[in-house]
Order: C-alpha cells, then structure tokens, then sequence
C-alpha cells in the first residue's frame, strides 16, 4: 500500500510538470504522420469503418493507438484537446516508470542517481514534443519500460502483459521481449520464458495476417512494404542509420559529455549482472529501427532512452559532488537547448519546437486559403494537403473541395502539370534547410539525391518562370516559409 501511494504521489507530480509545460500547446493541431497516419486511422475507427484505415494508407502498425484513440472520443466526443491530454498521461507514465527503472539498476550507487536519470529524462527535447503527440513510439515505450522493470523485478505476469501490449502499440518492439525471454530461458525460467517470447509474437503475426487477408498486400501497402523493409537495407542507407543512432545516443543534444565520461568511469561503475539483459535487449531494439524503416527518426529510440539515461547518471554518480551538479547541469543544459536551438542540418521536425513553427504556418495560411481561395484549384504536398482536405486536423473549418497534391516541389513535376485559370500553388519548405545547412554543399546534396530520392526542391523565383504563376503572398516564422502563387 505504502509503495503503491508513492508511486501515486510520483505520477502526480510528473503529471503537473507535463500538463504545465504543455499548457499552451493543448489546442495544437495535428503534425505530420499523427494527420497522415493515426488521427486519420482513430478517426475511421469513431466513423466506424472498421480497423483497415480507409482514409489513409493501410499498414503493419497494430491497432493499439487508434483503438484507444476512437475508444475515448467515443466517450469524451472527438477534441484535439482531449487526444493531447491522454498522450500526455502517457508521457507522464513514461517517466514515472522511467524512474523506478532507473532505481532498480542504480541500487548500489553512490547519493541518488535516480534523480539524474529522470532529469535527462525529461529534459530532452524528444520528450517533450513526443509526450504530447498522436504516435505510436511513446506508448510502445512506457510498456517496454515496464517490461524490463518487471523482468528485474522477477513479476512475471506483468512482465508477459507489459510485453504483449508494447508490441499492441508498435510492432518494432518485439525485439526486447525476446532479448529477455532469451535470458530468462538460460536461467532456468523456461515456462515464462516461452510465454514472453510466444505471447506478442502471436499478437504481431495475427495482426500481419488480418491486414494480409484484408487488403490482399502482406503490410497493406506495397510501397509502405518496399519503402520499409528493404529501402533501408542498402549498404550505403543502412551505414547512415547506423551512424545517425550512434550520433543522437551518444554525440547529440550534448550527450557526449556524460557519454565521454561513461566511458571514461566504466571500470569504476562496477555494472551488475542485471544490466546484462537489459543493455542488450536496448542494443537489439536499436538495430531493429535501424534496419527497418526507411525514415530514420529518432522517435524510435524512445525506449532505450530510460536504460541509456540510468547509464549516464551511474556514470556521473562516480564523481565528486561538485563535479557531479556540475555535470548533470551541462548535460540538462545542452538539452534544453536543442528544444529551441535547430541544428545545421534537415532532421525531424517533431524533435523540438520546429514543428510548431511548421504547424503555426500551416495554420495561417490554410485560414487564409478557407477565407479567400477555398473554391479555386489548390496545388501543393503532404502534409498540408491533408490539413485543407480534413477539417478535424485543426486547420480548416469545412473541407477546400478541390485540393491536387504533388509528391515534391522540383521544378521539373510542376511544370509537368496543367495550370489553368485560377489555380493556386502553394509552396513552402518542407524541412529544416536554411541558406546554411551542410545538405546545401554540392557534395552532400548531391549525395543525398542519389541514395535517399532526396528532390530539389525549387524556390519562387524559379516557379515563377512557368506561364501563369505569379506570387500572390508569402511569409516566413523562425525559418519556415509559405509562398501563395496564383495564375489570374
């Protein structure tokens, strides 16, 4: 009971720090895959068309967010509101279980690591947007979580439901369950083991099938399956995610100081067997994302974080008292920083505040099209073609009935296209690429627009030099930009 209250008293009060910082961003309208892919997903399922998305491109993904997505707005009434609230609690979930995990593994070490642990924890700009958004990667996260806390603590039962509802989110987590049913069965616990390996593989496979059966594709889409499976197995493609997972768990966001000095310290450490099985059962998630999926996000890595932050904090627990503030405040600092600090290079929005700079445009200028031009011709890309098209992402009010979408903004596929009288273009930068990004050098671009079907994307002046188009009006926020280009 005692240990059960305290647990109640730390959710309660990461909830409060969650849904303060979060405050002004509960009315934030949908971002990118959360309009794309699950808003979409949970909105045909509150229309009740059945769990084979019919609005959007059907996929592998396991129903988990979508069912309980439709399952509360069938009782609260659809609210973007109430969609950020609940993933919230899921945030809030996340670092409470995060943080008895990091106590589990840093019994033993010197002061209270813990708290370290959960301070970079919630520090980090990932989690803070990722704790507020319609994905996927958070929630899978929280089950891992607790399976691995469940797993050290011998609490097999919850271990085995932890296991199967992860995998119900996101079906990239099977990798950790079967790491532990791996050592679980070397220590003897045969019974359990099998349970934790058979049990969310059962759940993955069935799901394969229904939407194998469904849809007449293995994953429900062929270029979702292409794209997906074996995109990424290039060698010069799998290098890069490779390299890019090295980059954010151990250089990015400053994590190379407490990297550095976890090298530096690893003999001092002294890690207990029990980090055996958690260590690698994080390493195989981490090659799994890797070789699977074409975008290389960071959102995956969502359930390492937890295992990698204990890390550091045992780590920094080595040092010296002064040294040790000292450390943990670099390392909270660097970051902070990169939640409002955009890094030389395209990466994924939804990182850090990026994406609300990217949402904020969209919604200007979807409201100026809605007020002004809805009934015209409207041409531009995802994701806004999906904001003017779907009135419950947030942007618009009643669907703009005539939007045509392009894959990219190269100007050899607009001008491929037939402008008429009174079609509106509208442009705008579909990534983090100011005049000074590194994808911008010759040599970088060029190899981008070879390996990764990275398009050069053309700016106003030269959409201009196709008959008819003219700019009718155009802004910018913090770097992104929105063009509106009109033929009279």
């Amino acid at each position: 009971m005692r240990r059960a209250s305290s647990i109640g008293i730390l959710f309660a009060l990461f909830a409060f720090i969650f849904l303060t910082t979060h405050f002004k961003l509960i009315s934030l309208p949908f971002f990118w895959d959360e309009a794309g892919q699950f808003i979409s997903q949970a909105h045909d399922l509150l229309e009740g068309r059945g769990l084979i998305p019919q609005s959007t491109m059907p996929n592998s993904h396991p129903p988990g967010l979508p069912l309980l997505l439709a399952g509360i707005w069938k009782v609260t009434g659809y609210s973007i509101e109430v969609t950020r609230i609940t993933m919230l609690l899921f945030g809030t979930a996340f670092a409470t279980i995060g943080f008895l995990l990091a106590i589990e593994l840093l019994k033993g070490s010197r002061g209270a690591p813990a708290f370290f642990a959960i301070a970079l924890l919630i520090a980090n700009p990932l989690i803070y947007t990722q704790s507020m958004m319609a994905q996927l990667d958070l929630p899978s996260a929280v089950f891992t979580t607790l399976l691995l806390l469940a797993y050290l603590r011998q609490q097999d039962k919850l271990a085995i439901a932890a296991a199967v509802l992860a995998v119900a989110f996101k079906e990239t987590s099977i990798a950790i369950p079967i790491v532990l049913a791996a050592f679980a069965w070397r220590e003897g616990r045969s019974q359990f083991a099998l349970q934790l390996a058979l049990a969310p593989t059962l759940v993955v496979l069935n799901w394969v099938a229904f939407v194998w059966f469904s849809t007449g594709r293995l994953f429900g889409d062929a270029t979702y399956a292409e794209y997906n499976l074996f995109y990424p197995l290039h060698p010069i493609r799998l290098g890069y995610a490779l390299l890019r997972r090295i980059s954010y768990l151990g250089l990015e966001n400053l994590h190379i100081v407490p990297a550095a000095l976890l090298i530096w310290r690893w003999k001092r450490i002294g890690f207990d067997s029990r980090w055996r099985p958690v260590a690698l059962a994080c390493i195989a998630q981490t090659l799994l994302v890797s070789v699977t999926g074409g975008a290389v996000l960071e959102r995956y890595l969502l359930p390492v974080l937890p295992v990698l932050y204990a890390a550091f904090a045992a780590a920094i627990s080595t040092l010296e008292k002064p040294w040790r503030y000292a450390t943990i405040g670099i390392s909270c600092a660097g970051l902070l920083a990169m939640l409002f600090l955009n890094p030389p290079w395209p990466y994924a929005l939804e990182n850090n505040l990026a994406m609300i700079d990217m949402v904020e445009s969209h919604k200007n200028v979807a409201g100026l099209i809605e007020a002004r031009l809805g009934r015209n011709r409207i041409t531009t890309a995802w994701p806004l073609t999906d904001a003017l098209r779907k009135p419950y992402l947030g942007y618009v009010e009643e669907p703009i009935p005539s939007v045509r979408s392009v894959e990219d903004f190269s100007l050899e596929r607009l001008r491929s296209l037939d402008w008429t009288k009174g079609d509106v273009l509208i442009l705008y930068s579909r990534s983090w690429n100011p005049e000074t990004s590194l994808a911008r050098w010759p040599a970088i671009e060029g190899f981008l627009r070879r390996y990764f079907q990275f398009a050069k994307e053309a700016g106003v002046s030269e959409v201009t030099t196709i008959p008819g188009l003219q700019s009718l009006i155009g802004f910018e926020q913090r770097g992104f930009w929105v063009e509106i280009l009109v033929v009279p």
